[in-house]
């Protein structure tokens, strides 16, 4: 419901200067009804101005998930049986009633590979590829059906979508955006990391992407110690205000890995997908910083306020350049210097 929306009910409520057993009432008639936005909102009004009635607080509020679970699909609930089966039922309730559901046609887009996407899916029947661009063709990576969740690794993870999806038949499935599971987190805290954990284990993405290979690189990456300055590029190319810096991980010809300090998980997310400027300096040489563009693909968390900002450059480093930086070389490499 609208802050308008909630603001008007607050306001019906003073001006019809309804009690709190009248209240109890709406709520009821609204839930029976199966409209518990307004239900929730009612209740919310209840609990402002007769906060110490917690037996008519409680009751209301079983009132509405009992409606809930009343009518949620059964259908959806079979085929997640194991993931509704760990979570309680406020916890079922508000996943279900968080999601939207959808029938889509053949041929329809659910994420494209290289773009950011918020949203989850939840496959009740079906079929969805996810495919990849390889030499101007796409390229199936998995075939999903019944049971599969589509957008796993970049919905729980700070990343671009590493492969794109799409129905090949008509599909029913449940969303889930990103903004309605971070609301979790006050009415239903710890159900975020039950449903991750579910995807996480039960996801294919992962298993399609190593198969075919697409977590590599497309040249070998090196081990390298130095610092990487970064300058978050604005849409016409100029570079931005926001400049942040880190210390090199790894390196290869498409791209590098550096560590950064981030007190905000929200201002991390901010750098997926935008394009910067690095200007990279080695410890074991002392010259120029060497100036490249790239485009930030992941934010890997680790601990405390630590991540790690994967970047894909524009226009890979030359060979006879690449040759030339101190890298940790594996024997049977070696560099020109």
């Amino acid at each position: 419901m609208s802050k308008e929306e909630q603001n008007q009910l607050d306001s019906e409520a003073v001006e019809e200067n309804l009690t709190s057993d009248d209240l109890a009432a709406a709520i009821s008639k609204a839930a029976l009804a199966g409209n518990f936005n307004e239900a929730d909102a009612l209740r919310e009004r209840l609990i402002k101005i007769d906060p110490v009635n917690l037996k008519l607080i409680v009751s209301t509020g079983e009132i509405i998930e009992d409606q809930k679970t009343k009518l949620l699909d059964k259908d959806h609930l079979a085929v997640w049986d194991a993931l509704y089966g760990d979570l309680t039922e406020e916890e079922s309730n508000g996943l279900f009633y968080s999601m939207e559901s959808a029938l889509l046609d053949t041929n329809k887009l659910l994420q494209v590979q290289g773009k950011i996407s918020n949203r989850l899916f939840f496959i009740d029947n079906g079929k969805v590829a996810l495919f990849y661009r390889k030499d101007g063709k796409n390229m199936i990576a998995a075939q999903l059906g019944r049971g599969d969740i589509v957008g796993e690794s970049s919905f729980f993870e700070i990343s671009l979508c590493p492969l794109s999806a799409a129905t090949q038949a008509e599909t029913k499935l449940y969303s889930l955006t990103r903004s309605a599971a971070e609301a979790w987190q006050e009415v239903h805290p710890g159900l975020y990391e039950k449903v991750a954990e579910f995807c996480r284990k039960q996801g294919k993405s992962g298993e399609a992407i190593a198969a075919n290979e697409l977590d590599r690189r497309s040249t070998r990456r090196h081990p390298i110690s130095g610092v990487a300055g970064a300058v978050v590029l604005q849409k016409d190319g100029s570079p931005g205000a926001n400049r942040f810096k880190g210390g090199l991980s790894d390196i290869s010809q498409s791209g590098l890995c550096f560590d950064i300090k981030c007190s905000r998980q929200e201002t991390a997310r901010a750098l997926l997908a935008a394009e910067v400027e690095l200007a990279l300096e080695f410890d074991e040489r002392p010259q120029a910083p060497l100036q490249i563009k790239g485009q930030i693909t992941k934010v890997g968390f680790h601990l405390h306020n630590d991540y790690s900002v994967h970047v894909k450059f524009i226009e890979p480093i030359a060979e006879s350049t690449f040759k030339t930086l101190p890298c940790q070389w594996p024997e049977d490499e070696e560099s020109d210097e």
